[in-house]
């Protein structure tokens, strides 16, 4: 003989699905407001302004430059000098700050002129 099939229903009380979606529902809440508020502070360090003036200081003599980029990997290049760029930010309380850019790259040096917008990147504003 056989016996008959038993299906077996597990039975969640209603207060453990509860907690679970309220716990969920803090979790999900605390990654928005954290994403949220640090982005607020990114859109406040964004730095662009205009070219004011551009310089080469050239060099004695060229020099092999060697860089060591974030993954690890090593390039060289030859320089025969520095390319800055003088850049005119305007600030939320209206006054003007003035930034020196290095270039390193003579292509991009010749690519802007003086008066053309210029990101000077995004830089940590401290909170008020």
């Amino acid at each position: 003989m056989n016996p008959p099939d038993r299906v077996v229903k597990p039975k969640l009380p209603a207060r453990v699905i509860v907690s679970a979606v309220f716990i969920a529902l803090l979790v999900g809440g605390f990654i928005v407001i954290s994403v949220w508020q640090s982005s607020h502070n990114i859109v406040q360090a964004r730095l662009s302004g205009k070219i004011v003036a551009k310089e080469f200081q050239p060099l004695a003599q060229p020099e092999k430059e060697i860089t060591l980029n974030r993954d690890g990997a090593v390039s060289s290049q030859i320089t025969d000098g520095q390319y800055l760029l003088t850049v005119e930010v305007p600030q939320s309380d209206g006054t003007r700050r003035t930034f020196t850019v290095w270039l390193n790259d003579k292509a991009r040096y010749d690519a802007v002129k003086v008066g053309d917008e210029f990101d000077v990147g995004p830089y940590v504003v401290p909170s008020k």
